[in-house]
């Protein structure tokens, strides 16, 4: 204390020593006030400037426009989706009725046809009656321009300068607005702009939300209830408060007669009027393939950052109006949905049954418990720092819920345990449809229902299983490996790899296998030492220049499928085989369009070169061929009646907790995957968990669909390349005479186990 009591004696004694005049102090003003003036010139200056970063430039204030959802449009012009996070429906200012305009007018901004978007007399009232003498009752000093630009800009938080800079930044933007704008497009951004509350933006979704109809046909005291709300959208509600509505309705026209808008008799039976409302529930646009929109509008935010507006400012999805086409075709979209969805339903009751009275789970405890901590419910009530004892009481106590149901959206009561179940025990699956030359993405099935299930099951990574064999064969044949080479199917222990000893599927040894043999029957005997013949370095190398992205783990058993990857890059990889060697790149949006009409910049598209030779090309396509004609996927061409040039490769994973298959025409590739959201949950046996039993039907009917539609022929009916002679002649031991016997017994040995031997006899051993 002592020591600040010394401070002040040493501080005062200047002003008390001989030496501190007048006219010191008459300098100390001055340089305190030309101090504050600087700094208010350069605080004003950088509002001015947009130095806080709220108020637009010159260049921008002349591209103002109203806030418009973008749009994605299917590639046959169907409206997939709105990206619009309010009920907003823009109306031009000749539709807004000329009363409607008055009473703004009237009840906000009298002087609005006076000012240039700052209203100094309004300003003035604010400092002396709100401010000065507490008037609250007497009017904010913002113009209906400044309001405007709050609606448009929302206002930041500038720790204890927020609002004198607010308010000034509104006052820099509503003047440039001003300068550049008529008073009547003002009037029109405002209405389409102002929140109305009720999940109603704008004038349009007022009027139809409080009096089901359009805002051109509004009356003057229906008019009157929506300019009321402008003070206080839910006070003036008038589905919740009505009287009080009714209240400001009439203090709304008393401003209107008082300015001469509307006469005293007008007033007078006006106001006597009751309040008659007719409420409308608003529906924000539910959307179609939604899976693949949020696709889209995750490419299109990658899009924004290297695409920009003439301002210089990135585009906003949510406002800026883009039309944007894709690749996807709406009628193929169907089909895929349908495909999906019948499939799906039919192995969900038989899962049901095969688990009926036990939980797939049971076992491995944690899956549950994982689930439960997943859960939004979970999630919020921790967070909220709920005991565990509280949070499980919650869990167990049965509330009133809409559950997804593959008979419909069922209302039901039960607790929020058993739900997690019901979800955990739920079969999912994904599809993908692409152009191999293109890349166009024609369908795209990301779940089962996107309102319940958001997991994107087409871009998330799961195991491959045997749908990885063919980057083994290709790299193979690429090293000099024949179809018809041999090789011994047999138990192999391999001491490089700790003894690894890879075992068949279906416990089948003995003989020898040729190479496109053991692709139709998936041997993995044989594969394993097609990996050693062409190198894992090199199988791995193939694999990304084919199209895998992800990170594959160098271990043998990748070359079974080990490695967990997602649809999109298999189905993209795969493109190479019908496209015979050049790689595909997925394309989603084929053009964007400003609303002006002007073209944008799209993706741009990367050479593509090929990635293994035309020899191997063919050998592949070849080789896949016989996987549909003759071997494992045989039922996508028979029990489909698909009698074309397709090829293709199934696959499932440890556990059948994982089933894929993929096909492919010459122009197009279909992809499917099958399985629950937990690996840990599957079919106890091969018998449905095998993809050729779960998977490969979601392709075989969406492919039957195309066939009934003419229009879609051209994706079935194109023929793969004729083979050269070189390859023709690598074909010798197609015959039955040059299979050895013992392969024959094993191909028929493997195909009994999908019910495919008719098939197999019939047409891989004549």
């Amino acid at each position: 204390m002592q020591y600040f009591n010394n401070l002040r004696k040493q501080i005062f004694s200047k002003f008390e020593s001989k030496n501190f005049t007048k006219k010191n102090f008459i300098k100390i003003i001055r340089y305190s006030f030309a101090g504050g003036m600087v700094f208010s010139v350069i605080f004003l200056l950088s509002i001015y400037f947009g130095f806080f970063g709220r108020v637009p430039t010159y260049k921008e204030v002349k591209l103002f426009r109203n806030m418009e959802a973008s749009e994605v449009y299917s590639a046959d012009n169907v409206l997939l989706f709105r990206f619009d996070k309010e009920n907003r429906i823009n109306v031009p200012f000749d539709s807004i009725p000329i009363h409607l305009v008055q009473a703004l007018v009237a009840t906000e901004d009298i002087r609005f046809y006076e000012h240039n978007g700052v209203d100094i007399q309004s300003m003035g009232r604010v400092l002396v009656k709100t401010i000065l003498m507490g008037d609250r009752s007497s009017g904010g000093g913002s113009t209906i321009t400044q309001q405007l630009v709050k609606n448009y800009f929302p206002r930041k938080s500038y720790w204890f300068l927020s609002t004198p800079i607010s308010k000034l930044e509104e006052m820099v933007a509503a003047y440039k607005l001003e300068q550049h704008f008529s008073k009547e497009q003002l009037i029109e951004f405002y209405f389409n702009t102002v929140p109305f509350g009720d999940t109603a933006f704008g004038l349009e979704s007022a009027a139809q939300r409080f009096f089901s109809k359009s805002s051109s046909k509004l009356t003057i005291e229906e008019g009157a209830v929506i300019i009321g709300m402008l003070k206080a959208s839910y006070t003036y509600n008038p589905l919740k408060n009505p009287e009080v509505s009714r209240s400001r309705r009439n203090v709304v026209l008393l401003l209107m007669q008082e300015n001469d808008f509307i006469s005293q008799d007008q007033l007078d039976s006006i106001a006597g009027i009751p309040l008659i409302t007719k409420k409308k529930q608003l529906k924000r646009h539910i959307g179609k393939a939604r899976y693949f929109t949020e696709y889209v509008r995750m490419q299109m935010q990658e899009w924004r950052k290297t695409n920009f507006k003439p301002s210089g400012k990135e585009y906003d999805l949510y406002k800026d109006g883009l039309k944007i086409y894709t690749t996807l075709n709406y009628e193929m979209q169907q089909y895929a949905e349908k495909s999906v969805a019948k499939r799906i339903k039919h192995l969900q009751r038989e899962f049901d049954y095969q688990w009926r009275g036990e939980e797939p789970w049971s076992e491995i405890p944690i899956v549950l418990e994982n689930a439960i901590k997943s859960s939004r419910r979970y999630q919020l009530m921790a967070a909220s720092g709920a005991s565990a004892s509280k949070i499980k009481d919650a869990f167990n106590t049965p509330v009133k819920m809409k559950i997804f149901t593959w008979d419909g959206d069922k209302n039901v009561t039960m607790t929020p345990l058993d739900s997690v179940k019901h979800y955990l025990k739920h079969l999912h699956a994904s599809f993908i449809a692409i152009e191999p030359k293109s890349g166009n993405i024609k369908a795209y099935v990301g779940g089962i229902d996107e309102r319940y299930f958001h997991y994107d099951h087409v871009t998330t990574k799961r195991q491959v299983g045997s749908t990885f064999k063919p980057f083994v064969f290709a790299a193979a044949i690429e090293k000099g490996v024949q179809p018809c080479d041999m090789y011994p199917n047999e138990l192999i222990k391999y001491p490089q790899y700790e003894d690894w000893e890879p075992k068949n599927s279906d416990y089948i040894y003995g003989g020898e296998f040729s190479v496109w043999g053991a692709l139709a029957a998936s041997v993995n005997t044989v594969t394993v030492q097609l990996m050693e013949k062409a190198g894992l370095d090199n199988i791995i190398k193939l694999a990304y220049a084919m199209g895998i992205k992800t990170e594959l783990p160098k271990v043998p058993s990748l070359a079974l499928g080990t490695a967990e990857l997602s649809l999109l890059e298999m189905t993209r990889a795969y493109g190479t085989f019908p496209n015979y060697g050049i790689p595909t790149q997925e394309v989603s949006v084929l053009k964007i369009i400003d609303r002006e009409g002007n073209a944008l910049n799209t993706f741009p598209v990367k050479v593509k070169k090929e990635v293994y030779s035309p020899k191997t090309a063919e050998i592949m396509v070849e080789m896949l061929r016989k996987v549909v004609n003759n071997g494992i996927a045989a039922p996508f061409r028979y029990d489909f009646q698909l009698f074309y040039d397709l090829g293709g490769k199934t696959g499932t994973s440890q556990n059948h907790a994982d089933g894929w298959f993929i096909g492919f025409s010459s122009n197009l590739v279909t992809a499917a995957w099958v399985g629950a959201e937990n690996p840990s949950i599957h079919f106890k046996n091969m018998q449905y968990g095998q993809a050729s039993y779960s998977t490969l039907p979601v392709n075989g009917e969406f492919m039957r669909m195309l066939k009934s539609n003419p229009s879609f022929k051209y994706y079935l009916e194109g023929t793969f390349r004729t083979p050269s002679k070189e390859v023709q002649a690598m074909y010798q031991c197609l015959s039955r005479k040059n299979v050895p016997r013992r392969e024959r017994d094993t191909i028929n040995n493997t195909v009994k186990i999908d019910s495919l031997l008719p098939i197999v006899k019939k047409d891989s051993l004549k």
